[in-house]
C-alpha cells in the first residue's frame, strides 16, 4: 500500500483510510494496539483467535487453506452463512 497523508483533527482523531481498513479487515469496533517506536506512531490490528475451532480438527468443512487463513486473520469471509440462507 502506498503512503497516504492523513490530518489530525482538533480532538486528536485521525481517520484510517478505507483502503487500509479493507486491507486489514478492520470493521467498526475493531481493537488496535498503538505504540511509539523510534519516533514513529505504529498502529497494529489486535487479533484474538478463537482456536477452539481449529484445535484437534482438520479442515474437513470444505475450506481451502487460503480461506481458513483468511478466517483466522479476521478478514471478511464471504463463504460464511450470513444468516439469510444465501451464503
Amino acid at each position: 500500500m502506498q503512503t497516504i497523508d492523513v490530518t489530525l483533527a482538533e480532538r486528536g482523531q485521525i481517520v484510517i483510510p478505507k483502503e487500509a481498513r479493507d486491507e486489514l479487515g478492520l470493521k467498526p469496533g475493531a481493537r488496535l494496539q498503538m505504540r511509539i517506536e523510534d519516533g514513529r506512531l505504529l498502529l497494529e490490528k489486535k487479533v484474538q483467535l478463537d482456536l477452539k475451532r481449529w484445535i484437534g480438527h482438520g479442515l474437513d468443512d470444505g475450506l481451502s487453506s487460503a480461506q481458513a487463513l483468511a478466517e483466522l486473520r479476521g478478514r471478511p469471509v464471504p463463504w460464511q452463512d450470513d444468516g439469510t440462507g444465501s451464503a
